[in-house]
């Protein structure tokens, strides 16, 4: 059985805060979605933790459609640190806790049941207010469409109309109903983040729905036909950050290649182009090394992880830098996209094995940290080898002797000075000189004058 008192008691008192107000109003308030679910996976008699909180009010007044920010007003007066957002047509709001010594990083969202239709594949849905029913219809898996029930009478029931308990217990995600997946293609994403966070199996018919929705080209119908197409734009990036921000991201990447969706982002990325069997191994080497690396204090490339990663799934396609403008990529993203392909080129006609640190050094020195890190994780040795020594140690050095130590030598300020840094930094990087009495060697070897 599942009930609240399994929760912390922190996030009772919310809850019991919740269902003052809408017990005062006459409406029914149930927890819905993740919560119901994890609730019920919980293992042990510990108090459960949790990090989303999803509220549903049903049995408003027909029109009125205010309820969650009413119960989301009510719990700010008794949380005033927490971060309130009151957004969308039919007033629902979002009540977040930041580092939170008691409830860490909490999320709660807050509405009226509502159902959604969608006015083409992959467009942002439709929303009216609706009933519990048609609320739990709505969502993406059977496991997720549960509601428990706060409020009296019959607080402590569990609404399961979609036998979300039955695949609960069997480790299975099943889709709700034949169009779900064409309405809005993220759920494949969501579907496949969840089947490996949780371990799960996907119900076979719900994996040949994602293999079919896929093949019948209907997304990329909606991207031609109206442009606008939201759930292959910031809501497919979201579901990438979500993905890559979880240590279960080689699962779900592997049960995403299995129904061909990268599709969605591009059709260059399915298994029949630039996704086949050759093409996922160059892709899969090079996020495996991109996820080591970027654990690596020495590199500091100044981008977040998940972007890195998208960065280097988008490399493979055949326009990169236009799926980036789609996903609403920041511009540099865009830019170096757009350059990506040329400069590893370049890279590579320039340098060859054996080439002195100064050469390598000479040649990267023109590229930014962040491109140099994508095109080592797409490319073999030499080149992965060097651009790596040169992020990591190259870029560091520092000539043996100061623009201040020359002058204090005898050398008049100027660009000649510039040069003689430049050159005695090369050979410092090729260990020719390694301490100040052999740099200043070097310097009368350059027959400059007497230091």
């Amino acid at each position: 059985m599942v009930t609240i008192e399994r929760l912390a008691l922190p996030l009772q008192e919310i809850l019991a805060i919740a269902v003052a107000v809408a017990a005062a109003q006459g409406w029914h308030l149930y927890l819905v979605g993740g919560g119901v679910r994890d609730l019920m996976r919980a293992t042990g008699d510990g108090p459960v933790m949790l990090s989303d909180l999803d509220l549903v009010v049903d049995g408003v007044v027909e029109g009125f459609v205010g309820a969650g920010v009413k119960l989301a007003e009510a719990l700010r007066s008794r949380y005033p640190e927490v971060v309130l957002e009151i957004h969308g047509k039919f007033q629902t709001a979002a009540l977040t806790w930041h580092g939170d010594p008691v409830l860490g990083d909490l999320s709660v969202d807050l509405a009226t049941a509502r159902t959604e239709t969608y006015a083409y594949p992959a467009a942002n849905p439709t929303v009216v207010a609706s009933s519990i029913e048609l609320d739990l219809f709505r969502r993406d898996f059977s496991v997720n469409a549960m509601a428990l029930r706060l409020t009296d009478p019959g607080a402590g029931l569990v609404l399961d109309l979609h036998h979300g308990v039955e695949d609960l217990a069997a480790r299975v995600l099943r889709v709700l109903h034949d169009r779900s997946l064409l309405d809005d293609p993220t759920r494949i994403f969501r579907g496949a983040r969840f089947a490996a966070r949780f371990e799960f199996e996907f119900e076979p018919e719900t994996k040949d729905q994602f293999a079919s929705a896929i093949a019948s080209g209907i997304y990329e119908q909606s991207r031609q036909e109206f442009g606008s197409v939201p759930a292959l734009q910031t809501r497919l990036r979201s579901e990438f950050k979500y993905l890559f921000s979880s240590s279960t991201w080689k699962g779900a990447l592997r049960s995403l290649r299995s129904v061909d969706a990268f599709y969605c982002l591009h059709p260059s990325l399915s298994i029949s182009q630039n996704l086949d069997d050759l093409g996922w191994r160059r892709l899969w080497r090079s996020l495996c090394r991109m996820d080591l690396w970027l654990k690596d204090d020495r590199l500091n490339p100044g981008l977040q992880r998940w972007q890195a990663m998208l960065e280097l799934i988008l490399a493979m396609a055949d326009e990169p830098a236009i799926i980036a403008l789609q996903l609403q990529l920041p511009k540099v993203a865009i830019d170096r996209l757009s350059t990506l392909n040329g400069i590893e080129v370049q890279i590579h006609q320039l340098l060859n094995q054996g080439d002195r640190p100064s050469r390598v050094d000479q040649v990267l020195s023109a590229f930014d940290r962040v491109t140099l890190l994508l095109i080592a994780a797409r490319s073999d040795d030499p080149w992965r080898c060097q651009i790596w020594k040169y992020l990591t140690e190259y870029a560091q050095v520092k000539p043996m002797l100061s623009g201040k130590d020359l002058q204090e030598l005898g050398f008049k300020p100027g660009k000649s000075l510039k040069l003689i840094l430049t050159q005695l930094r090369a050979v410092t990087l090729d260990q020719v000189v390694n301490d100040r009495s052999s740099a200043i060697e070097f310097l009368k070897s350059l027959k400059l004058g007497d230091p």
